[in-house]
């Protein structure tokens, strides 16, 4: 190795710090508890996390490699400015870190609240199915949502740079869907240009597709070429380049529980396909909102999802978010947050994964009136504003920062 590339890599070795002053997010609230803004590992969970941090050296330092985060979660998530915000930071703290879009649903297709950050077009009737029902007649994958149409009038399409965000493309399409002899046949544009491009299915529950080159907007409609073809259902799309970088998707439903995920018969077959390597699970509001909570039966339903995650990828990193502070209708403090927290912590410690503690970092108990009266969260006293979620991005963000130059120090020393 040359002397100059010498210095060059210990200068990014030192700290991370290389792509202006501090990547740290400032944070302006003294009702903030900074000091508890941290990653805990349980059990051999910094391992894990080990393994993560490499790549994300190799990253940095290389230019190779990409690195896959997925989040999972309920109301919090499905709006995305949580995972957006810390979406934002990951693939912009460093040079040459900016990954595409990856995993996606088109939520409102399904009727349903759309994150803003892409926008989604659709023609045609749409059925839709969520894990939040009672008695589900459907196959439901990692989305927890999924939309059918009988009509091959219907299309689909998803523009991905509607807002000021910095741009992202693909070349690499993945859609996540049925199979068998009555499944209407894919039909995917490159971007609007009218070319169809042909996709190959893959025996993890989706067909793909390989563009000639990068495009921001994809049309998907659909063929009958046979009889017996009647209808599709679509449980995903992922949009990928072969780019290095940080591909970080995030999935959620309005009113989830960790029992809803449970009902997600294609779960493992869709995470195989996925193959994140970090994957952060924020649930547990609703499992908590109620007077009664069933706290032993919160932590077997949240190790079976656990169990379940890790029988499809046994070295992913896990990170566990504690929910948040809250009300009930409006009025009531939720002591069941601090319960579901510490039920949290009960299963991170015996099934090897991180916490981040929201409800501590956030200010504990009955933390959320300075939140509201920040402007940080909304009058139900469980929903933020998107300044709050971005709030959230920015903590969760300056907590992995901080292992992640913990790891380098440790590496330098060593």
């Amino acid at each position: 190795m040359s002397r100059s590339l010498s210095i060059i890599m210990l200068l990014l070795l030192t700290k991370i710090s290389f792509c202006q002053d501090t990547p740290y997010k400032p944070i302006p609230y003294d009702f903030i508890w900074n000091d508890s803004n941290v990653i805990n590992y349980y059990g051999t969970s910094a391992k894990d996390y080990n393994s993560l941090y490499k790549k994300l050296n190799k990253l940095i330092l290389t230019g190779q490699g990409q690195i896959k985060v997925l989040q999972i979660g309920d109301s919090h998530i499905q709006a995305d400015n949580f995972s957006g915000q810390m979406r934002n930071n990951l693939q912009s703290f460093a040079l040459g870190v900016m990954g595409s879009r990856g995993f996606l649903f088109p939520y409102n297709v399904a009727s349903t609240n759309n994150p803003n950050n892409y926008k989604v077009n659709y023609t045609g009737k749409w059925y839709s199915c969520r894990n939040i029902q009672s008695n589900l007649s459907c196959e439901l994958g990692l989305a927890g949502i999924a939309v059918t149409t009988y009509d091959t009038n219907s299309s689909i399409q998803i523009i991905l740079n509607p807002r000021d965000l910095p741009h992202q493309d693909y070349n690499k399409v993945k859609i996540y869907h049925n199979m068998g002899d009555t499944i209407y046949k894919l039909r995917v544009l490159e971007g609007n240009t009218g070319k169809e491009i042909s996709g190959i299915d893959n025996s993890f529950g989706y067909t793909s597709f390989t563009t000639d080159d990068h495009y921001d907007v994809l049309y998907l409609s659909f063929l009958k070429t046979d009889s017996l073809q009647n209808s599709i259902t679509i449980y995903g799309i992922e949009l990928n380049n072969d780019d290095p970088g940080i591909i970080y998707s995030a999935v959620g439903v309005n009113g989830a529980e960790v029992v809803s995920y449970l009902k997600c018969n294609l779960l493992e077959k869709h995470l195989k396909a996925l193959s994140p390597e970090w994957i952060i699970i924020s649930l547990g509001t609703n499992d908590a909102y109620n007077l009664t909570f069933d706290d032993i039966a919160f932590e077997r339903n949240l190790t079976f999802l656990i169990n379940r995650i890790k029988d499809a990828l046994p070295d992913v990193a896990i990170l566990l978010t504690t929910p948040a502070d809250s009300y009930r209708k409006r009025k009531f403090p939720n002591p069941n947050m601090i319960k579901a927290g510490q039920a949290i912590i009960k299963v991170a410690n015996k099934n090897n994964c991180a916490v981040w503690d929201l409800h501590k970092v956030m200010g504990g108990y009955m933390s959320m009136k300075k939140w509201i009266s920040a402007g940080l969260a909304g009058g139900d006293k469980v929903h933020f504003t998107n300044k709050g979620y971005a709030l959230q991005g920015d903590l969760l963000f300056n907590a992995f920062l901080k292992s992640y130059d913990y790891y380098i120090d440790i590496t330098r020393k060593n």
